[in-house]
């Protein structure tokens, strides 16, 4: 049975280039130019519009990740865990990339990470985090040798410490860090540590790191810093006790060793000379 399709509705119009009838022998190019505005119009829509426009598609989210992972992308220079913690976005962004300008790189190229993490169930459960996927992250990180500090409250820094993962800071540090920083260091009460060695410093006194909970949070009472023992950037574990402010007790003190030195020197001199 034939079917009348004079008066069917169709997508092209009865001008189109597809229904005409083609010269196989004649090139793509040759029919191009043959063709109208409205033909060419409608042969570029039916044929290459599409394919173009996933090319393009495709294109775009191929340049979007070449340029986030590798024209943007930035080396990590230091790793903290902050453990069951709570703080916003933009002061911890700030404090990061302050700390990575006072190590003198460029915080374009150069990252130092902060990243909250939680162990506690209750607090995990209040802002949306997985205790089980963070614990598996620190693993993760220390046994790779990726995470260089932590910041934890008391009962979770001994727990850390207990499976050795600190360094002692009385081999890591001079006397005189030590001696500057005494009143915040941790030194764990177990039968181990007969030395009396600390291998934490207590920072909640710290204006600087208490600058990241401007936004809100801050709910750990007294924060503990450690220096992970495998960490591959144990010096600048140290530096960030300096970034912390710590510096100016330690420079108040080596300040004042250095004046007197010198004064029993001038002195000396002064002796000499006279006889």
């Amino acid at each position: 049975m034939a079917i009348d399709v004079r008066d069917k509705k169709t997508s092209l119009d009865e001008e189109a280039a597809i229904y005409e009838k083609r010269d196989e022998t004649e090139s793509g190019k040759s029919r191009w130019k043959k063709m109208n505005r409205s033909q060419k119009i409608t042969q570029f829509k039916t044929y290459y519009l599409r394919p173009l426009i996933i090319g393009v598609l495709v294109l775009c989210v191929v340049g979007f990740f070449i340029y986030k992972d590798v024209i943007t992308k930035k080396d990590i220079a230091f790793r903290c865990a902050i453990v069951n913690e709570v703080a916003t976005e933009i002061p911890v962004n700030a404090f990061s990339d302050e700390f990575t300008k006072y190590m003198k790189l460029d915080p374009d190229k150069n990252l130092s990470s902060f990243h909250l993490y939680y162990t506690d169930t209750q607090l995990a459960q209040k802002v949306g985090a997985s205790t089980a996927s963070d614990l598996s992250q620190i693993s993760s990180l220390i046994y790779a040798s990726l995470l260089d500090g932590m910041i934890a409250g008391e009962k979770d820094f001994t727990t850390y410490h207990d499976n050795g993962f600190f360094v002692d800071l009385n081999e890591f540090l001079s006397e005189e860090e030590l001696k500057a920083i005494e009143p915040y260091l941790y030194i764990p009460d177990d039968e181990k540590n007969t030395k009396k060695h600390a291998y934490g410093v207590y920072i909640e006194k710290s204006e600087r790191y208490n600058s990241i909970f401007q936004g809100g949070g801050g709910v750990v009472q007294k924060p503990i810093y450690g220096i992970i023992t495998n960490s591959e950037n144990t010096d600048r574990g140290r530096y960030f006790l300096y970034y912390l402010n710590f510096i100016k007790y330690i420079l108040h003190n080596f300040i004042s060793h250095i004046y007197s030195r010198t004064i029993i020197y001038v002195l000396k001199m002064c002796v000499r000379i006279n006889f």
